[in-house]
């Protein structure tokens, strides 16, 4: 295990002196990773968790979430599609609570919702 000067730990895998490979890390304000890396950021597959409750599961690219991925806010929406750079990016799908077995497909740009599409709607 790896202790850094502000307190953050990681538990992994290195290569060349960088974190490469599976690995775990946690940052000294509580937030959480375990997953894959490449030259010391989060690439492929991991998970990621807030201290206020927050995660967010898929794929990563450079230490943003990337390709595709779920993310659930602490009170329980969620939204699961595709991430481009950090952001809510193509077409996903939308809970409004953890109690919702209802979803809404959407169309998202850059991190905003562009429109809802019906289930018989064409999205090609």
């Amino acid at each position: 295990m790896l202790k850094f000067a502000d307190g953050s730990l990681y538990d992994g895998e290195f290569c060349k002196n960088e974190i490469h490979g599976y690995g775990n890390y946690r940052w000294a304000d509580g937030k959480t990773y375990a997953g894959q890396w490449i030259g010391n950021k989060m690439n492929g597959k991991g998970h990621l968790k807030w201290p206020d409750g927050r995660e967010y599961s898929g794929s990563f690219l450079d230490d943003k979430r990337h390709g595709e991925g779920t993310f659930t806010w602490k009170d329980g929406r969620q939204y699961t599609g595709n991430w481009k750079e950090g952001k809510q990016h193509g077409l996903g799908y939308f809970r409004s609570s953890a109690n919702s077995k209802k979803q809404k497909k959407g169309e998202w740009v850059d991190g905003k919702r562009v429109r809802w599409i019906e289930d018989d709607e064409n999205t090609y």
